[in-house]
Formats: structure tokens, C-alpha cells, sequence
């Protein structure tokens, strides 16, 4: 895998997509971090497997994201709200 800024990918662009398309991988990155991978059709058909798979990977993902959420607002819901707080305060100060 050849690592390549994104000036380089503008100044050789025709050269590196032959290249890709010949099965290179081009591993893109920007300040010393990588930010994109380009690589041959092929491959790239490869990785993302059948729309099937794909749809169940991503509401599997949506389903942990939500048990995520729930456990978090469980976590931190320890008193009332900061609306209710502030209304409470009020009631108090004004009895």
C-alpha cells in the first residue's frame, strides 16, 4: 500500500488511478493522518459485500447506538432536570 498527500493524488491523478485500478492501494493522508483509502473497484465491491449484509450491519449499528443511549440516560439520570431544579428553587424562595 503506497501512502500519498492529496497534492500528490491532484498532480499524478490519471497515473494513480491506472494504478489503482490495477489492484495498488493508495492509503491518503493529511497532516500525517489518514483520511481516505482508494482502491481498485474490485476491492471496493469486496469490502462492502451484498446490500443484505450491508443493511444488517448498519441497523445492528443503529440497535447498539440505542442500547448505548439508554444506558447512558440511565447512568445520568440521577435527580430531577435543570428545569425542574430552577422551578423547585423558585417555588422554595418564593414560599
Amino acid at each position: 500500500m503506497r501512502t500519498i498527500s492529496p497534492l500528490d493524488l491532484r498532480r499524478a491523478l490519471g497515473a494513480i488511478l491506472d494504478e489503482a485500478s490495477a489492484g495498488e492501494r493508495f492509503l491518503i493522508v493529511r497532516d500525517h493522518r489518514p483520511v481516505a483509502m482508494l482502491v481498485s473497484v474490485e476491492d471496493g465491491a469486496r469490502l462492502d459485500g451484498d446490500p443484505d449484509t450491508r443493511r444488517r450491519r448498519s441497523l445492528a449499528a443503529l440497535d447498539r447506538l440505542e442500547a448505548l443511549g439508554r444506558e447512558q440516560r440511565a447512568r445520568h439520570a440521577v435527580g430531577p432536570s435543570s428545569v425542574t431544579s430552577v422551578r423547585l428553587d423558585r417555588d422554595r424562595d418564593d414560599a
